[in-house]
């Protein structure tokens, strides 16, 4: 993956197209049967959504991730995970989401990490199932101490619009995370990914070219590049 650290990387989002000056990682539903075109701008993950999580079997969910993956169309598995205010009972979407863990451990791909009131949830399943890849945790927005129990069990983080609101707690302390665990993103949201990155290098007192190259830099090591 040849990457100039120049460009801004929209981490997760779903169906941007990137400008001029960015990257965008696009994530896929499993079950839609989307194709993905190569691109040097728009890069892919894949997985079963929790709130879809009984879509599809465990084997439908291993065997078209494991198709993807030989044929080089998506760079992290996921997003999956678990939420408690939508989609199918609890136990079906962490039977779901250890499907999608097996897989990206065998490939050793990173995992894209939805969740919804269950961190405690998500963590206890890392440490539980001794994975060794690492997780990304999407959209986050909890506490300073959620934040860094996360990243010191090898989380990263990836961050929207929470960071611009003076109101969140995530804006208070964003500057105190390590930046080389964290990274920006729009999610399905109307937000500039650009203003994030104003945002961000303000909170780090850092150039906006600098976190630039940083959050390219975090991608390379997550995906081994």
């Amino acid at each position: 993956m040849n990457i100039s650290e120049n460009l801004y990387l929209n981490f997760h989002a779903h169906k941007q197209e990137p400008a001029d000056d960015e990257i965008v990682i696009q994530s896929l539903f499993l079950h839609d049967n989307l194709i993905t075109p190569k691109s040097d701008k728009i890069f892919f993950t894949s997985g079963l959504h929790p709130w879809h999580a009984n879509q599809l079997s465990v084997k439908e969910i291993e065997y078209k991730l494991t198709k993807l993956i030989e044929t080089k169309s998506i760079i992290a598995v996921g997003e999956a995970g678990l939420d408690k205010l939508k989609g199918p009972d609890l136990e079906t979407q962490e039977r779901v989401f250890k499907a999608h863990i097996k897989v990206a451990e065998k490939y050793s791909l990173p995992v894209i990490v939805h969740s919804v009131k269950t961190h405690n949830e998500i963590l206890k399943l890392k440490i539980d199932l001794n994975s060794n890849v690492p997780w990304v945790l999407h959209h986050f927005n909890g506490s300073k101490q959620q934040a860094l129990d996360l990243i010191d069990h090898g989380f990263y983080l990836s961050l929207s619009y929470h960071i611009d609101n003076g109101n969140s707690r995530l804006s208070q302390y964003l500057g105190e995370l390590p930046i080389d665990k964290i990274f920006l993103e729009t999610d399905d949201f109307n937000v500039d990914i650009k203003n994030l990155y104003k945002v961000a290098s303000k909170k780090f007192n850092i150039p906006d070219q600098e976190l630039r190259k940083q959050l390219i830099k975090n991608l390379k090591k997550l995906i081994n590049e």
